[in-house]
């Protein structure tokens, strides 16, 4: 190329990428050429950069509450045992529990006057029924010793549990606006941001699939937490894709006509003789439970809801896996323990065998302790994506504005990119601890 030539191709207002790339090639400069080509792709990517960016960052003080807050409801129970002496027992094996029935009867007789509301079988071996009573508008727990029927003690409904639940379900929030629940659909939105972040990060983390094995070992905090942050998304990415999809399923119900679940008559299979009636409620509702194993021999009961007229029998059978306990459902005559219907989750649609299966799904109550550790595992590893995730920000801006690093910088930074969005999203999450009730 000429030195007029050259001057021009300086000078040029309308230099495109093409003209640059063709004139360098003229020139012989491999390396030039690579530059432009790297550029593109720089920015090509950077669209989906700033996306992933957006969804992780924005709402990350909120997300990081609602991933939090799930991750130690799967434990909820078990954290409420702990801090609950009256839950309390030797382990007691399964066969040498006192019946259902004289769980009930036992409330009664502590107080005729309680309105029982739903019974609960033990959450392990060494701990009690849990009965949930109201008494004049008050709701509490009933512990009963799960060999001898006895109550150990009380507990207040506020608990560790409830507060998990209704804060990681609800915020709080427990208003609806045209059928829809307001608490619930403002924490399924953040399902729309861990989509977001899923699908981005495809895009911005090239041959992902090699992450498995690649431990994080960054040189420097800022690029030892971007490895970190990347070993802990692709290791935690079936479990993105879990709660992601369970979130949005929750987020469409909110927005569509639930399923119905309709059940259907059943002949009895136990005939009581006159004269033979059940002498107390606890006495009725064994006939029941009696006579749904006559039903259903595989029938495992988790859970009885009890109303004026009628059992609700909850809980597991081998015709359907990964269910609710509400899909296995059996009803019956408080005062003669006589079955009234039943619901079959085999015969369901697939949108009520969906509808059916995303609680135990989303939370991991479907395997037992073993699904509910891996959940709880799982579930640290992506609240921490995001707490990263933030992290990783934050050490990028400090070493650009060639600041120390310090927990004022951090916070002042952190907040500082949040944006605007920082302000709803701290509101959301004050919401839960300023309308939580005291918790023991």
């Amino acid at each position: 190329m000429s030195t007029r030539t050259a001057i021009e191709f300086q000078q040029s207002p309308l230099m495109n990428t093409r003209t640059s790339t063709t004139t360098k090639t003229m020139t012989g400069s491999n390396e030039s050429s690579r530059e432009v080509t790297t550029t593109g792709i720089r920015k090509r990517g950077s669209f989906w950069w700033r996306l992933h960016q957006l969804a992780g960052l924005q709402f990350s003080l909120f997300l990081s509450f609602v991933l939090l807050s799930g991750t130690f409801a799967v434990l909820s129970h078990e954290i409420d045992w702990l801090l609950r002496p009256a839950m309390w027992v030797q382990p007691v094996a399964v066969e040498e529990r006192v019946s259902w029935g004289n769980v009930l009867d036992a409330v009664y007789e502590l107080n005729p006057e309680f309105t029982v509301l739903n019974m609960y079988q033990p959450i392990h071996s060494a701990a009690t029924f849990d009965v949930v009573v109201s008494d004049e508008n008050e709701m509490m727990h009933v512990y009963i010793h799960p060999r001898t029927g006895e109550v150990t003690g009380l507990g207040a409904w506020a608990g560790v549990q409830r507060f998990l639940r209704d804060a990681h379900r609800r915020i709080m929030i427990f208003q609806s606006f045209n059928g829809v629940r307001v608490g619930i659909m403002l924490v399924c939105l953040s399902a729309i941001y861990l989509l977001v972040s899923l699908i981005s990060s495809f895009w911005i983390y090239k041959k992902w699939w090699k992450g498995f094995i690649r431990l994080p070992k960054g040189k420097g905090l800022r690029a030892y937490m971007g490895d970190l942050h990347r070993w802990m998304g692709i290791w935690s990415l079936w479990f993105v894709i879990v709660i992601t999809y369970t979130g949005l399923w929750y987020l469409v119900q909110e927005f569509t006509e639930r399923p119905d679940f309709s059940l259907d008559a059943i002949e009895r299979s136990v005939v009581t003789q006159p004269g033979n009636s059940p002498t107390t409620i606890g006495a009725a509702l064994d006939l029941a439970v009696a006579e749904s194993l006559l039903q259903q021999p595989s029938f495992k009961i988790e859970r009885v809801f009890v109303a004026a007229t009628e059992f609700q029998l909850l809980g597991q059978t081998d015709r359907a896996l990964v269910v609710d306990d509400y899909a296995n459902a059996m009803l019956a005559d408080t005062s003669t323990g006589e079955l009234i219907s039943a619901r079959d989750p085999s015969t369901f649609t697939l949108r009520q065998r969906l509808s059916a299966t995303n609680n135990r799904l989303h939370f991991g109550t479907f395997g037992g302790y073993i699904s509910k550790w891996v959940y709880f595992i799982f579930g640290l590893l992506l609240s921490g994506l995001s707490i990263t995730g933030v992290s990783v920000y934050v050490l990028r801006m400090i070493k650009d504005r060639k600041a120390s690093v310090g927990w004022s910088i951090f916070i002042k930074t952190a907040w500082s990119g949040m944006g605007a969005a920082r302000w709803p999203a701290l509101a959301l999450t004050l919401i839960s601890f300023l309308a939580a009730p005291f918790l023991l």
